[in-house]
């Protein structure tokens, strides 16, 4: 029987949908109940910000300071993280790691920009914490691409490496060949982080799991940005139902964390629609969508076309002038 590690990142990718702002009273009761479940581990915010949406005013989980790592509920069972973005994060910034409850820290990078993960990777276990790197925009990188990452990766390899389908583009069979390619070029344990934009989240973890996943994300009611991620209630629930599968997590536990979500902490239910089905068929950051339909109808452009010639062209930031230029191309500079 497989036992996957179940990681919670409402805190942490959650703040998407709220700015990060969880009151003290959410993060201990999500703490403290997600412990009582026996989550493997739960990730509890950024330490120095996240790299894909800046906001000067986001909450106390995008930042995670020493005196909000120290304030945070005694745990019994889970192992807490933080994530950290190399871009927005400098190295430094983890050195008081080892003085707080956390006892691993997850490195996030985009296949553009892999070369600097390995000094993070070093940095935190010679801090004696547990490492994890998510390889984000997973779905822009092919197996050659990805072959080369792992090797980059080989030099301080982590104690976990995470398919991250930032964009919730990729398919089971996606999946399987992207998990096949790292499983055969890295030595430590395989993660996956699902979006749910094409609704495919759940079956994309259990194609994982399949393919040898020994990791999966997920996080209450799905919160996070855009169609949200694997539902943490949902992954526990199929772990249970499945006797393929062991785990020590108690869903009703699990669902009482998810209860208070949906009722306390979601500025407004999860939903899959046009916006977030957009992105995840045109493959490119749910980010952009707005942008997309705005600048479109000045131009008098089909969104969806647009959005799929710029998911072609892999952007590396959200910006404004990419949307303009593609619609430049496609229509000589004429505005509707």
């Amino acid at each position: 029987m497989k036992k996957p590690v179940l990681l919670d990142c409402t805190l942490r990718d959650g703040g998407n949908q709220n700015n990060w702002e969880f009151t003290p009273t959410d993060v201990r009761t999500l703490v403290t109940t997600l412990d009582a479940a026996r989550i493997d581990v739960i990730e509890v915010g950024y330490r120095g910000g996240s790299g894909s949406r800046s906001s000067a005013d986001a909450g106390i989980t995008a930042h995670c300071t020493p005196e909000f790592l120290a304030a945070l509920p005694e745990v019994h069972h889970a192992e807490l993280a933080v994530m950290v973005v190399p871009t927005v994060c400098p190295v430094q910034a983890m050195d008081d790691l080892p003085d707080s409850p956390i006892g691993m820290v997850r490195i996030a990078a985009y296949p553009w920009n892999i070369a600097g993960v390995p000094e993070y990777v070093r940095a935190a276990r010679n801090l004696g914490l547990r490492t994890g790197v998510n390889l984000m925009a997973v779905s822009y990188a092919d197996p050659a691409q990805l072959t080369e990452i792992a090797r980059t990766l080989r030099a301080e390899q982590p104690d976990v490496c995470y398919v991250a389908d930032s964009f919730g583009a990729l398919t089971p069979d996606d999946v399987r060949t992207r998990v096949a390619v790292l499983r055969e070029h890295l030595d430590c344990p395989i993660g996956l982080h699902a979006h749910n934009n094409l609704g495919l989240a759940a079956a994309n973890a259990l194609a994982g799991l399949d393919a040898g996943v020994d990791w999966l994300d997920a996080s209450l009611c799905a919160m996070a940005r855009g169609a949200g991620n694997l539902a943490t209630e949902q992954a526990a629930a199929f772990l249970t139902a499945w006797p393929k599968y062991a785990t020590h997590t108690d869903l009703a536990q699990v669902c009482a964390a998810a209860e208070y979500v949906a009722e306390q902490v979601l500025p407004r239910p999860m939903v899959v629609r046009r916006q977030e089905i957009a992105a995840g068929i045109n493959d490119h950051h749910y980010y952009y969508q707005d942008r997309i339909d705005k600048i479109s109808a000045r131009y008098g452009l089909d969104p969806w076309e647009v959005g799929r010639r710029i998911g072609a062209t892999r952007p590396r930031k959200v910006l404004d002038d990419v949307v303009a230029d593609v619609c430049h191309e496609m229509t000589g500079g004429h505005t509707a």
